[in-house]
C-alpha cells in the first residue's frame, strides 16, 4: 500500500495544543492581573481619591509586562520544538507521514495563536472596564490598539527568534540563552569594540558611539520606551521585517536540520567555527576593556586579552565538545590569538590617519565645543523635556570666526600631541574631557572626544574662553531672551544649611536678570574654570510652575552680590560668617577624597593630624571666599554650623587657594 504524506494533521495540532496550551492560560492570566485588575484596583471606589494618571498602559504593573514579553514567548517556543532536542520524539515525530514544513507551520500557528488571543482578550477587557473608571480619560481605543499592537509585535519577534535559534542547537537550555545573547550581541559588541577603540586611537568619541547607535541595536531597551512614549522611536516595521526574517531562518534550517543533531550543541557543522570564535572574540574584547580600564596601563589590556580569549575559547570548546578535554585544540587558539594581535597592531599604527585628522578652516561650517558629546545627542523627546518640564537647550556650535580658529588650534595641537588613554597626565585633578564637533560645509560631521591635561592646554583654551561667543555658551543664560513670562526668583544658599529669599516684583526680576549677564561677561578665565562653589542658585520659575532658568551665583559675581546687598538680601541668600560656629582645617595626609564617609572621618583625622581651629569672622570670610568642592585637595576644611554643630560640612583647598595664615601656622 503506498504511503500518503499529509500537509496537516489534526491530532498532532490537537497534540501541540495540549502540550503548550496551559502557557497560553498561564499568560492570560498574567495579562489580565497586570492591566485590567490593577486598573480597576486603582481606579475605582472613593471618587475622591486621584491617583497619578499612567502615561501608556505598558506603565501598569510596574513595567512587568515587559518581562512578559521577553519570558512567555521564549519558553512557548522551547516546549513547542521541545520533539527536536531530544533524539527519541526526533525519530518519532519525523518517522510521521507528516512533511516536516507542515510540522513547522502547525506549530508557528499554535504559538502565534497561543501568544495573540490572550492580548486580543485582554485588549477588550480593558476596553469595557474603562466605563466602571473614576478618571474618564485615563486612556483611549487607540491606547488599547497601540498597547495591543506592541505587545503582540514584540511577543511575535521574540517567539520566532527563539523558534530561529533553536534550530541550531540541540539542547533546549541552549535555545533560550542563544536568543538572549543574540538580542544583545549586536549592541553589546558594537559597545565592546568601541571601547576598545578608545585605547588605540586620541580622540574617539565613545559616548558619542554609543549614546546614538549601539544602544538602539538592543530590543530590550527600545521595548523599555514604551514606559513613557506611546511610540517607539523606530518603526515597528523594523520589527515585522525582524519576524519575517526570523521566520524564514527557522523554515530553512528546520528543513534542512539533521534527526542526529538532538542533544547536540551545535546542530550544524558550519556553524560550530563561528560560534567558538565568536565567543572568543567577545571574551577577548571584555578581557581587554576591563583590564585596560581598572589598571590603567597597555600591559594589562594585553593580558587581558590573553586571559579573556583563553577563558572564552575554553568555555566554547566545551560547550561545543561537552567535555573537558579540549588541550587537543589548543592550536584554535594560538591561531586566533595571532590573528587578533595583527588586527590590534593594524588599528594601533593607525593606518587611516584618524588621530592626526583635522578639517581644514575653510572646509568647517560651524563646531561644536563641550565637555561631552551629550549634547549632540541629547533626545528633546525624551521624559525630561516632555514629562516634568525641563527646557530643552539645543547643542550650541560657533559659527564667529575667532572662535572657530581658536577651536581648531586646540585641536591641532591634540592631533599632534597623542597621549595614551591609560597615560597619568590626563587622570586626577588635572584630568578634562573635551569633545569637538565639526559641522563641515560638505554635510558631513566630524566628531573628537579628548582626555587631556587642562593645565597644559590653559594658553590656548584661555583664548576660546575670552571669545565673546563662548561666554554666551558657556553660560546659556547669557542667551535666554524674553522673561516676561518668570513670576517667581528663589534664590538658595549653597552650603549644609539652608537660606532662601523670593523674588517677585518683575522689575526686580528683570534687573536681576541683566546684572547676572553683566557679571557673566565680566568672569575672566580663571574664574571661570575656579574650583570654588558658588554662593547660592537661582531658579527663574514661571507661573506655570517650571524652572525657566537654573543659574548660579558665584563668588566672582561682584555685580550680583552689590545688587543683591541694595535690595537687603545678600545676607539672607549665602552663608556668613556669622552661621558658622568654627572651622576646622587640617592638611590632607592622604590626599582624602570629599565623599559620603567625609564627615564621619574627619573627626578622627582632627584627633590624628595637626589642626588649626578658626573662629575669628574676618578669618571665615576668607575661607568660605575661597574654599572649594574640588576633591583630593591639600587641604582639608571642616565647617561647624552653629544650626548642627555636631556635623561638619567637609570642603578642601588647593595649594594655590589656600589663605597665607592657615598655610602659615599648619606649617610651624
Amino acid at each position: 500500500m503506498p504511503s500518503k504524506i499529509s500537509s496537516f494533521n489534526r491530532g498532532l495540532f490537537t497534540q501541540s495544543f495540549r502540550s503548550v496550551g496551559w502557557i497560553g492560560l498561564v499568560y492570560s492570566f498574567l495579562l489580565l492581573f497586570a492591566l485590567p485588575l490593577q486598573l480597576l484596583m486603582k481606579y475605582t471606589g472613593n471618587p475622591e481619591f486621584k491617583p497619578e494618571k499612567i502615561k501608556t498602559l505598558f506603565e501598569l504593573f510596574d513595567g512587568l509586562q515587559l518581562v512578559f514579553m521577553f519570558t512567555v514567548p521564549v519558553l512557548l517556543a522551547v516546549f513547542l520544538f521541545r520533539y527536536i532536542q531530544t533524539k527519541a520524539a526526533a525519530d518519532y515525530f519525523h518517522s510521521l507521514p507528516v512533511r516536516r514544513e507542515a510540522l513547522y507551520h502547525q506549530n508557528i500557528i499554535v504559538g502565534i495563536a497561543i501568544l495573540v488571543v490572550p492580548v486580543v482578550i485582554t485588549a477588550g477587557i480593558i476596553g469595557l472596564v474603562k466605563g466602571m473608571l473614576n478618571v474618564t480619560d485615563l486612556y483611549t481605543a487607540k491606547d488599547i490598539m497601540i498597547w495591543a499592537g506592541y505587545t503582540i509585535i514584540f511577543n511575535l519577534v521574540v517567539f520566532f527568534g527563539t523558534v530561529a535559534f533553536g534550530m541550531f542547537t540541540g539542547i533546549s537550555i541552549l535555545q533560550a540563552i542563544f536568543l538572549y545573547v543574540l538580542f544583545l550581541l549586536p549592541g553589546g559588541f558594537v559597545m565592546l569594540l568601541l571601547s576598545n577603540l578608545k585605547f588605540y586611537w586620541y580622540g574617539f568619541p565613545i559616548d558619542y558611539y554609543l549614546n546614538k547607535s549601539a544602544e538602539k541595536l538592543i530590543p530590550f531597551l527600545h521595548a523599555t520606551e514604551l514606559m513613557t512614549k506611546k511610540n517607539l522611536t523606530i518603526s515597528p516595521w523594523i520589527y515585522v521585517i525582524l519576524i519575517i526574517i526570523f521566520y524564514a531562518i527557522g523554515y530553512i534550517a528546520y528543513k534542512k536540520r539533521h534527526i542526529e543533531a538532538a542533544t547536540q550543541s551545535i546542530s550544524f557543522k558550519w556553524v560550530k567555527p563561528i560560534f567558538v570564535y565568536g565567543v572568543t572574540t567577545c571574551a577577548l574584547l571584555v578581557g581587554g576593556v576591563y583590564f585596560g580600564s581598572m589598571q590603567g596601563t597597555f600591559g594589562w589590556m594585553v593580558f587581558g586579552y590573553v586571559l579573556g580569549a583563553l577563558i572564552g575559547y575554553i568555555v566554547a570548546q566545551v560547550i561545543l565538545h561537552k567535555t573537558w578535554r579540549i588541550a587537543k585544540y589548543w592550536k584554535g587558539y594560538v591561531i586566533s590569538l595571532a590573528i587578533f594581535f595583527a588586527i590590534g597592531a593594524f588599528v594601533h599604527i593607525d593606518a587611516f590617519g584618524y588621530e592626526s585628522k583635522v578639517p581644514a578652516l575653510n572646509e568647517v561650517e560651524s563646531v561644536y565645543f563641550e565637555e561631552g558629546t551629550y549634547l549632540i545627542t541629547e533626545d528633546p523627546t525624551s521624559e525630561q523635556y516632555t514629562e516634568y518640564g525641563n527646557e530643552y537647550v539645543p547643542p550650541y556650535y560657533y559659527t564667529s570666526q575667532e572662535a572657530v580658529e581658536a577651536i581648531h588650534r586646540l585641536h591641532e595641537q591634540l592631533a599632534k600631541n597623542p597621549v595614551s588613554m591609560t597615560s597619568k597626565d590626563i587622570q586626577g585633578d588635572e584630568g578634562r574631557t573635551v569633545a569637538i564637533a565639526y559641522k563641515l560645509k560638505n554635510g558631513k560631521t566630524l566628531v573628537r572626544e579628548y582626555e587631556l591635561n587642562f593645565k597644559a592646554y590653559h594658553p590656548l583654551y584661555k583664548k576660546i574662553a575670552e571669545t565673546k561667543e563662548f561666554k554666551e555658551n558657556f553660560n546659556p543664560f547669557l542667551r535666554s531672551g524674553d522673561m516676561s513670562d518668570v513670576t517667581n526668583v528663589q534664590i538658595t544658599s549653597d552650603g549644609q544649611i539652608s537660606k532662601q529669599a523670593s523674588i517677585r516684583n518683575p522689575e526686580d526680576i528683570k534687573a536681576l536678570a541683566e546684572i547676572l549677564k553683566t557679571s557673566m561677561k565680566n568672569e575672566t578665565f580663571e574664574e571661570m574654570y575656579s574650583e570654588r562653589g558658588p554662593w547660592a542658585y537661582i531658579d527663574f520659575n514661571t507661573g506655570q510652575g517650571k524652572n525657566k532658568q537654573h543659574v548660579t551665583w558665584e563668588k566672582s559675581y561682584d555685580e550680583v552680590s552689590d545688587w543683591l546687598k541694595k535690595k537687603g538680601l545678600y545676607n539672607k541668600v549665602r552663608v556668613l560668617p556669622e552661621d558658622i560656629e568654627k572651622i576646622v582645617v587640617l592638611k590632607n595626609p592622604h590626599q582624602h577624597e570629599i565623599d559620603f564617609y567625609a564627615d564621619e572621618e574627619f573627626p578622627s583625622l582632627v584627633e590624628s593630624e595637626k589642626t588649626i581651629e578658626v573662629k575669628n569672622n574676618d578669618q571665615k570670610e576668607e575661607i568660605l571666599e575661597t574654599v572649594s568642592w574640588a576633591s583630593n585637595g591639600a587641604y582639608l576644611v571642616g565647617i561647624y554650623y552653629k544650626e548642627d554643630p555636631s556635623t561638619p560640612e567637609i570642603q578642601e583647598f588647593t595649594e594655590e587657594t589656600v589663605p597665607d595664615f592657615i598655610k602659615e601656622k599648619l606649617l610651624k
